[in-house]
């Protein structure tokens, strides 16, 4: 859904990704900074500090943008650069996520629940962004899915300053993480299908 907004996005960032090319900063550089400023996000979560925890992690989408940004203008792509974004995006989500995992097990009230959401909407994400890395490792096209990456960072912030609605919020994003598995998996398969049809065509010339 967000991935239309991405042409203002980069346009955005574009300046920032230029200054960067000029000073001599590397994309892989801002990759690896990037998770560490969602580990910050993490920590900040950890201990119940819920909008600091989003800040940083806002911070931290920032640089996930600009890396991208900064290889193209810079001519670093690379890759190797590629797979160590892909790293590290899973690598943001459970350190992020990892800190309210935490929290719960902290907290005396709601632990086994908020714990249990917690893991089972890290598990989904996972699992979403694995479909479509395993689809398009067979070179098959995965490109359906109705929470992708950043609506599942918008939507897990959006659970952190929810206050009591914290719990249903990590409900619904696990649901709605199961639902684009299961979306992707189906793009797979038709993306199949269709490949089957088109090697069978060509097998009957």
């Amino acid at each position: 859904m967000i991935e239309g907004l991405k042409p203002g996005y980069n346009a955005f960032l574009l300046p920032a990704a230029r200054t960067m090319v000029r000073i001599g900063v590397h994309p892989n550089a801002l990759t690896i900074f990037g998770v560490v400023i969602y580990a910050v996000a993490g920590v900040y979560a950890a201990v119940g500090r819920w909008w600091p925890s989003v800040i940083a992690a806002i911070l931290g989408g920032f640089l996930d943008g600009l890396d991208g940004l900064v290889a193209r203008e810079g001519g670093l792509r690379s890759r190797f650069g590629a797979v160590l974004d892909s790293s590290c995006d899973r690598l943001t989500e459970i350190v992020w996520f990892g800190g309210l995992l935490v929290y719960f097990l902290r907290d005396p009230h709601v632990r086994f629940w908020g714990a249990l959401l917690v893991f089972f909407a890290l598990a989904g994400g996972i699992m979403v962004s694995y479909v479509k890395a395993r689809a398009e490792g067979v070179g098959l096209e995965c490109k359906r899915g109705l929470l992708q990456r950043p609506e599942r960072l918008l939507l897990f912030g959006a659970c952190l300053i929810a206050g009591p609605w914290m719990v249903w919020g990590l409900a619904l994003l696990t649901l709605l993480s199961y639902i684009t598995v299961v979306q992707r998996l189906l793009a797979t398969l038709a993306s199949s299908s269709r490949h089957l049809e088109q090697d069978t065509s060509k097998d009957g010339c």
